[in-house]
């Protein structure tokens, strides 16, 4: 096993056929490794904000010849279809859009529903013709519905920034530009949410706008700050939680898994706020222990 493969590449099995050369790409075996590592990693987990590339959900990826076969993994076995879905639906159209892929078989394994899941995306059904039965429609509202929350958590780290290391005000936030956001992921995280959601990073474009576009009110910014405040502290607990989940559910899982960088982009006096309510529950713990020992 290669341990200095990135996370989801380091179980895989490489195999590249013997073809005659007219149908063949120039790609070495480890280059479309990498073009597979990298569309994966494109695919995000709706609900967590983070590539499955990262949270460890890719155990496996075969290529042989034009031919790419991918499994993937989730956190417990009743994750939510309709997220189960998004993200072997998201894998198999992002392997496919490789130039010199000619097909894709991606597998969900060990989930409640994984069967109908793989059967749903390989005959291209869309989640209504999975779910003939149990789905209103296809899931575009469900995935803008976490991309809004996903953007709204954004601006608030990139506020939360501005704040502490470029010395803004609150009061000064609604005249906030892309163009003064500093270089970084920071800055790039807001502009792939804002991208998602169809919405333009010119350098003159306020920071601070609703999904339409629309600009906060000054008098509505406290209010919304909070809320996103709130937003952002969901996604990243629930992130921590699933984690967590997958490395109960699989030991050798943590050697996936890369650390989350969203919770040094926004956080509360210097902790990270998954970390401080850890230590909140430990303290209540040590005090109800101590308690029952008297």
């Amino acid at each position: 096993m290669n341990d200095s493969a990135p996370p989801g590449q380091r179980n895989a099995s490489i195999a590249v056929s013997d073809r005659p050369s007219a149908t063949r790409s120039d790609d070495t075996a480890s280059d479309r490794a990498a073009q597979v590592a990298s569309a994966l990693g494109t695919v995000i987990d709706p609900e967590l904000d983070e590539p499955i590339t990262d949270l460890g959900f890719v155990t496996d990826q075969r290529i042989d010849g034009r031919r790419v076969a991918v499994r993937l993994r989730l956190p417990t076995a009743f994750c939510s279809p309709s997220f189960a879905y998004l993200m072997v639906s998201d894998a198999q159209d992002a392997l496919s859009a490789i130039d010199w892929v000619q097909d894709v078989t991606v597998t969900l394994e060990d989930h409640h529903d994984a069967d109908r899941i793989n059967r749903g995306v390989a005959a291209g059904l869309g989640f209504a013709g999975t779910y003939p039965e149990e789905a209103a429609g296809e899931l575009d509202a469900l995935r803008r519905t976490f991309r809004v929350k996903a953007h709204t958590a954004f601006i608030e780290r990139v506020c939360t920034i501005m704040v502490r290391e470029h010395h803004w005000t609150v009061e000064d936030l609604g005249s906030l530009r892309i163009a003064d956001l500093p270089a970084g992921r920071p800055s790039a995280g807001l502009r792939r949410r804002r991208a998602d959601l169809g919405l333009p990073s010119d350098p003159d474009d306020l920071v601070m706008v609703d999904e339409f576009g629309a600009a906060w009110t000054p008098e509505a910014i406290p209010l919304k700050l909070r809320f996103a405040k709130a937003v952002r502290i969901s996604i990243d607990g629930n992130a921590h939680f699933c984690r967590g989940l997958l490395r109960t559910r699989y030991s050798a899982a943590p050697a996936d898994q890369r650390p989350r960088g969203h919770e040094s982009l926004g956080t509360d006096l210097g902790v990270p706020a998954v970390a401080r309510h850890q230590v909140i529950r430990q303290d209540r713990v040590a005090a109800a222990t101590r308690t029952a020992i008297r």
